[in-house]
């Protein structure tokens, strides 16, 4: 027991003996005035005809029950009575005390002379008295007592002794000298905290189970610009905290209350005074700290809040440097390393591992391990570089390629320098500290440099030749048109002029399409394209150039309409054609060439519907094993007398691979070496569902116009006939117009120019095809076709998107919306009409 509970209970008894004795003391007196007929005292019953006879019993009974210590004496000093209770507080009993003095029994010790002489006047003035003082033993046993001492007086009020009732308070006392001791020991600690709080660059702060702050130290103000005062009382939700950090305080509080562990709690925050706002952030360092209440409950925290901030922007700024630091040794693979000239080892990191392809690291390194990894034209000229350095003392720095374990070349940057080791007798620096990096891809980057600059250098001199070329007859074909007047030298000059400048023009056409190209300017003008179709024309476009060298051309097509692909026709055209053009450029005098086409199953891109494959072989120069993987590359030429002599800038199969991918498919080129001919194999992924297909121009134009794109699974039988044409246009001028000349052609066309409108037409007008803008007011294009789609009498109108979007996804959004076409702004109106004659022409509906 503690020595709080102790005192506790040593007050509780004490008041209980308190109230016995004055109920004691109120039962005697209402006795003797005859007050009461009885009395009952445990089992007896005592009745005021007894009560004479049995006074001295009653007394008796009643003190022989109390549980302090009470004696009676006479007024000579003499013990008249002593109950069992001072027989045992005292150790003796009364039978041998009984009409001796006091001092056998005990001692008194009073705490000082004039408490002493007090209570004898109050008892002789008051009758009683009550104090604290010592009772010392027979066996010399000290006892803190407490008394109360009254008069005994007889049935007249005359004095007769006095009575006294003895407490035993020891360890009471001892309980409060305790609890004194404790209390001056708390006062003198909270002083301490007081002061190291008050004084402390940390926030202290004390929160209750309502999680309700009862204490704040004062330096809150200083670091969140608020009074202690203003937080008493509050939650921190009350204190405006932000709803993520009150849920982060409340839920670190509600652990250490149901936990009673210490919690730890990082955080940051802005001041909570006015204009605090504009402040940045702090970082805060918490500990939550259970107090426990006597039943071992936790009854409130206590939090000490460090302002951590200049830590924290250290560390930040240490932890990125570091991460830069990391991240640019990761980069630039530069490894560590650390060589002992006398033993030929070294010390190496994981980078420097890495760097001669190893992902582990790697046991044993030395001069000679790592000169076993060099390419073996570059051990020489390294080893020599360390000879030097060793005898120099000159620092070391090389580059050299180095043979990975798994055969692939690389190339390392090293640098060392020399330092002394203390305590060398010789008094030379043996050993070489020092750095490596992988400078594989910079190598690679600076041959790609020279390698571009050296083509750039022949391009443009294959430039300027090529387009002095085509200025020499033009010059003299003027001189001729000046000299000589006659019909038949004008045409012939004028044919020269004619030739020449196309020559010039088809250069300048390339230059712009590589460029269009490498900006993703060029747009492909889709439809469904027959394939043989195609071909048939690029043959027609190259028979000049094949003609002029008089080679023979075998073409082996399959029928129409087996080889459809979604592609641009002149894009398409122009793929073969320059492979042909290629093909009859490089095969000499006299040769062979065939272009063949098939189709092929589960293949490429869409293995569903198989591919076409378009091959062109010639018996040609062939390519060098070297030349395969750059015969594609902008620029290239295989032989540069050859192409200078045919003419050409060395772009014609770039253009044929972009153009290729462009469309979804692959180009490969296959040679068995030099004098063997070529063979090129074009392969393109089919579409399954036929379309009505696009007419492939004669002629390819350099400069295509934009071409419908068909949706798939729409199919439009071919009739002639006029047509009911709704035309949807929100530009005014542009829907007029269109209208107009599509009257001209005899088609009965009506006009609306926004979404709500084109539907109520169609709706009366039951047109056969409407011409729809996709950016209409109201309602879209596409949710316009969607509605008419959903129409019994929609099903069958030709619905022709237009838009000035033109792109891929813009083409599918429009086949999603159930469009049969789409073209691109400005619209080619002779593929408008060839669209509007494949539409079938419908009963009028009323």
């Amino acid at each position: 027991m503690t020595p709080v509970e102790q005192l506790r209970r040593a007050v509780a008894e004490n008041e209980a003996l308190r109230q016995c004795l004055e109920e004691a003391e109120d039962t005697l007196r209402a006795i003797r005035n005859g007050d009461v007929d009885a009395i009952v005292v445990g089992s007896d019953v005592y009745t005021l005809d007894s009560a004479n006879a049995a006074d001295h019993k009653l007394r008796r009974a009643v003190l022989s029950q109390m549980e302090d210590a009470v004696l009676a004496f006479d007024d000579g000093g003499h013990l008249i009575f002593m109950n069992a209770a001072a027989e045992r507080q005292y150790g003796q009993s009364a039978s041998a005390l009984l009409g001796r003095s006091a001092d056998q029994l005990y001692r008194e010790v009073w705490p000082d002379d004039t408490l002493r002489e007090a209570c004898r006047r109050e008892l002789l003035d008051q009758g009683a008295y009550r104090a604290r003082l010592l009772h010392v033993k027979r066996n010399d046993e000290a006892m803190q007592v407490e008394c109360t001492v009254s008069r005994l007086r007889g049935a007249q009020g005359e004095p007769m002794g006095r009575l006294c009732v003895i407490r035993d308070v020891s360890a009471r006392v001892a309980a409060e000298q305790t609890l004194m001791v404790a209390s001056l020991a708390l006062a003198r600690r909270e002083r301490e905290f007081a002061t190291l709080v008050e004084n402390s660059p940390d926030i202290f702060a004390r929160i209750d189970r309502a999680l309700r702050h009862v204490y704040v130290s004062p330096v809150v103000q200083r670091h969140l610009g608020i009074a202690p005062s203003a937080m008493l009382g509050k939650t921190f939700g009350e204190l405006g905290l932000p709803a993520a950090l009150c849920a982060q305080w409340n839920g670190a509080l509600k652990e250490v209350f149901a936990s009673g562990r210490l919690v730890r709690l990082n955080y940051t925050m802005r001041g909570l005074g006015p204009g605090q706002e504009s402040q940045g952030k702090r970082f805060f360092n918490a500990r939550l700290m259970p107090e426990f209440a006597d039943d071992g409950s936790v009854e409130s925290v206590l939090v000490i809040a460090s302002d951590v901030t200049e830590q924290a922007l250290i560390d930040a700024a240490f932890h990125e440097s570091q991460a830069r630091l990391q991240f640019t040794l990761a980069s630039a693979r530069i490894g560590e390393w650390e060589l002992d000239l006398e033993s030929d080892t070294a010390r190496t990191s994981l980078r420097h591992d890495r760097c001669f392809g190893y992902d582990e690291p790697v046991g044993q390194w030395g001069h000679r391990v790592m000169l076993s990894h060099l390419h073996p034209a570059d051990r020489e000229r390294v080893a020599t570089l360390f000879q030097t350095s060793e005898a120099t003392r000159q620092d070391l720095h090389f580059e050299a390629r180095v043979l990975w374990p798994d055969g692939s070349l690389h190339w390392i940057e090293a640098h060392g320098v020399f330092y002394g080791v203390d305590g060398d007798a010789r008094g030379g620096a043996r050993r070489l500290l020092g750095i490596v990096a992988d400078i594989t891809d910079r190598k690679l980057a600076e041959e790609a440099l020279h390698d571009n600059d050296r083509r750039k250098d022949e391009f443009l001199a294959t430039l300027a030749h090529e387009l002095r070329n085509p200025l020499a007859p033009i010059r003299n074909a003027l001189q001729i048109m000046q000299r000589s007047p006659g019909p038949v030298a004008q045409a012939h000059a004028r044919d020269v002029i004619e030739r020449q400048l196309g020559q010039m023009v088809h250069l300048v056409d390339d230059l712009l399409d590589v460029s269009r190209i490498s900006q993703g300017k060029l747009e492909l003008r889709r439809t469904r394209v027959d394939l043989v179709e195609v071909l048939k024309t690029a043959v027609e476009t190259s028979r000049p150039l094949v003609d002029a060298g008089r080679h023979t051309l075998q073409v082996q097509l399959p029928p129409a309409g087996e080889l459809c692909v979604d592609g641009d026709t002149t894009r398409l055209c122009q793929i073969v054609a320059n492979l042909l053009n290629n093909a009859a450029k490089y095969t000499p005098e006299g040769g062979s060439i065939e272009l063949s086409a098939w189709r092929e199953e589960g293949r490429g891109a869409d293995p569903e519907n198989g591919e076409a494959v378009i091959a062109v072989q010639d018996s040609g120069v062939g390519l060098a094993p070297d030349m395969l993987p750059r015969v594609f590359d902008m620029f290239a030429q295989v032989d540069r007398s050859v192409a200078r002599a045919q003419g050409g800038l060395g772009i014609g199969l770039a253009l044929v691979k972009q153009l290729v991918e462009m469309h979804g498919g692959s180009v490969e080129a296959h040679s068995d070496g030099v004098g063997t001919g070529c063979r090129f194999i074009v392969r393109l992924p089919l579409v399954a569902v036929a379309w009505p297909a696009a007419v492939p121009a004669r002629q390819p134009p350099r400069a295509p116009a934009a071409s419908p794109a068909p949706v798939a699974g729409v199919t439009t039988p071919t009739a002639a006939g006029a047509l009911r044409v709704l035309v949807v246009d929100d530009n005014i001028d542009s829907a007029e117009s269109l209208a107009e000349v599509l009257e001209m052609s005899g088609h009965e066309v009506r006009v609306a120019h926004d979404g709500p409108s084109a539907l109520a037409a169609a709706g009366d007008f039951r047109p056969q095809a409407i011409v729809l803008d996709i950016g209409l007011p109201g309602l879209t294009g596409h949710e316009v076709a969607r509605r008419i789609r959903a129409e019994d009498w929609g099903q069958a109108i030709h619905l022709i998107a237009l838009s000035g979007w033109g792109q891929a996804e813009d083409r599918q959004r429009s086949r999603e919306a159930g469009f049969d076409a789409h073209f691109v702004k400005p619209v080619d109106l002779d593929e408008l009409e060839a669209v509007l004659r494949r539409t079938r022409p419908l009963v009028a509906a009323g």
